[in-house]
């Protein structure tokens, strides 16, 4: 589904906060309107703040509200960019265009339960996922949030009823070890419910996931993650391989159905 509008304009920074160890939460509010829906899975590209560098910088949106027309965004501090961006404060603008890529519109009563599992920075747009999934006529979203420790886990304000599901590597908070084994034993559990498993993170994570899914017969969708440098399908730099051809991160994703992945031939 095609989004109607892309909006490319400044936008003021309302919040610009550290939520956990490198990883980081700015609100942003465009100086134009949003239009139409904004789908889980969509994100934006921000002009890069460093004057060295001349390719944008994608974004999934963690969370939006068209009524007061701001979004958030996450991110983690990896380089000379996101580090300016630390430093931006309330009131400053920045150029941004999006929403970009394709979403998930999700039917509610084609499963009793959505899963969304993500791994480190990799539960920011999930967390618009559990937001839209809970919103849906019974709809229930269970998250599954994985981090190497406890303090590079982010605070998650979640509107379903069933509790977070929290995996560290080093077991100082939730269940020890990877979110994928704690995804697994939930799928032993589960044998025959009819569950929708979206999951977003290092790749090597997101390829287990989808095995353990594929193991059992259950759908399994991944938000991908790719370097661009327009995020409009113009200069084809994110394109991957799969198994109906050559297709285009940021324009015929970042949302792909996991089984049509080649995860050998990714960057």
């Amino acid at each position: 589904m095609e989004q109607e509008k892309i909006l490319v304009c400044q936008a003021e920074v309302l919040s610009n906060e550290q939520k956990a160890k490198g990883i980081w939460e700015i609100k942003l509010n465009p100086d134009d309107n949003f239009d139409g829906i904004v789908m889980p899975g969509q994100f934006v590209c921000l002009a890069p703040l460093d004057s060295k560098s001349v390719m944008a910088r994608p974004f999934s949106i963690a969370n939006i509200s068209i009524h007061l027309n701001n979004f958030t965004i996450l991110y983690r501090v990896v380089g000379e960019n996101t580090e300016l961006m630390t430093k931006l404060q309330a009131g400053e603008k920045v150029k941004f265009w999006g929403p970009l890529g394709q979403g998930f519109l999700l039917n509610s009563q084609t499963y009793n339960e959505v899963w969304l599992v993500g791994g480190g920075i990799g539960i920011a747009p999930l967390i618009y996922f559990e937001k839209v999934v809970s919103e849906l006529q019974g709809g229930v979203a269970r998250v599954f949030y994985g981090g190497k420790t406890l303090e590079e886990v982010i605070p998650l304000e979640l509107h379903t009823l069933e509790p977070l599901n929290l995996a560290t590597d080093n077991g100082t908070a939730g269940f020890k070890g990877l979110v994928t084994d704690l995804l697994g034993s939930f799928i032993k559990a589960a044998q025959g419910e009819k569950i929708l498993v979206v999951t977003c993170g290092p790749n090597v994570m997101m390829r287990k996931a989808a095995e353990l899914c594929q193991q059992v017969g259950i759908d399994c969708y991944v938000v991908l993650e790719a370097v661009m440098a327009c995020g409009l399908n113009n200069c084809k730099g994110c394109s991957i391989k799969t198994t109906s051809g050559m297709k285009s991160v940021c324009h015929d994703g970042p949302v792909f159905l996991a089984k049509e992945v080649i995860w050998d031939e990714l960057p």
